[in-house]
């Protein structure tokens, strides 16, 4: 049910998917791979091989505001996590979860702090839609320790990148601010129609915590 197929340069050229990260997302994943990361750059540039059509994507200085193509993420990811024999899933989850409680206390603070958690879970969509455009993230429901959601125009191919980063940034971001026991859950990815030839989803979530304590 969740992809994590980039697409390939035989659809968009690299560098020209519709599909866009923020450079924060590289500057972070290539923060890890350089410094966590078993052998570093080196290793991972052998992993990938030297024909990947991603390959000199990543020779370039990322700008955190900036807007690159998502599909050379996807498959930085899938590398590795390979190279640490972890689920990918796993493995991107826990690189959200780690930007969930920083970015609320550093770059995005004015936006997304909160002096609750449920505070803080109504304005996660602004992070997604910043971090994703042009996916879009809109809030359904919110209550004292549960929030409801929906992901919007998402890539079918890639769609677990979006589900995996959402379940780890709002795990780090409500832990953050206090909650306790944070658990994501996803329904079934439903069409939303196309976006340049790529078919799209939006899928619905609910998220629910303990507050601290217990309240």
């Amino acid at each position: 049910m969740w992809k994590l197929e980039p697409l390939g340069a035989d659809a968009f050229a690299v560098g020209e998917g519709p599909f866009r990260a923020r450079g924060l997302a590289y500057v972070g994943a290539l923060r890890y791979v350089d410094t966590r990361l078993a052998g570093a750059r080196a290793a991972f540039l052998r992993a990938l091989g030297a024909h990947d059509p991603f390959a000199a994507f990543y020779d370039q200085i990322f700008l955190v505001t900036g807007d690159y193509d998502v599909s050379p993420l996807v498959r930085l990811y899938v590398v590795a996590a390979e190279l640490e024999g972890v689920a990918v899933g796993r493995f991107i989850q826990e690189r959200a979860r780690w930007s969930g409680g920083s970015d609320t206390k550093g770059v995005w603070k004015p936006v997304l702090h909160g002096p609750s958690p449920a505070e803080v879970a109504q304005r996660l969509n602004f992070a997604f839609e910043r971090y994703f455009p042009p996916c879009g993230a809109t809030v359904i429901a919110s209550q004292a320790q549960r929030f409801e959601g929906e992901l919007r125009g998402l890539p079918s191919c890639m769609n677990g990148l979006y589900v995996h980063c959402t379940m780890g940034f709002y795990a780090g971001a409500l832990e953050g601010a206090g909650a306790r026991d944070v658990l994501v859950r996803f329904e079934q990815p439903a069409p939303d129609g196309a976006r340049a030839g790529v078919a799209v989803e939006r899928i619905r979530f609910a998220v629910q915590w303990s507050n601290p304590g217990g309240a």
